[in-house]
């Protein structure tokens, strides 16, 4: 899949769930390019995972090495992550996890403002102490708030 592919595709899935009122859709597209370097990591191409989503529930799953911030050092560990059919079962899976779990209650409040959107998800979505400056830098370089317009 070519950057562009991905783009279309995870702009596809994203809007699905902002045109219902979810999370906005230009950031669900950053945060999947920046979990999944655009479609190119193992855990996209193996298993539709663009979140780096743990596995959860029933969920299929597969074990792969990544890093985690582990007080203040990057620390390499296996961990098991969520296995999906699909990107669409993906992006589904990260609205539910958004709108049902409650460290994100704080994303919730402020979802017609995805800047701070995206900070607020950051403080639970990932371990790394700069994945909100990552992702607003990628929100903001490849334009992706333009599907963020109403």
């Amino acid at each position: 899949m070519t950057k562009d592919e991905f783009i279309a595709a995870a702009t596809a899935a994203a809007r699905a769930f902002a045109a219902n009122g979810g999370s906005p859709a230009g950031v669900a597209v950053a945060q999947a390019a920046l979990e999944s370097n655009f479609g190119q990591s193992r855990l996209s191409r193996d298993a539709h995972n663009y979140f780096g989503i743990k596995t959860h529930g029933s969920l299929p799953w597969t074990e792969l090495p990544t890093h985690e911030a582990i007080g203040g050092a990057l620390v390499r560990v296996n961990a098991r992550f969520a296995k999906y059919e699909s990107m669409e079962a993906c992006f589904a899976d990260r609205e539910r996890i958004l709108t049902h779990v409650a460290a994100y209650a704080d994303a919730r409040a402020c979802v017609s403002d995805p800047e701070a959107f995206i900070r607020a998800l950051a403080r639970h979505w990932a371990t790394d102490p700069h994945y909100a400056e990552k992702l607003l830098r990628l929100y903001r370089e490849h334009g992706f708030g333009q599907l963020d317009q109403h």
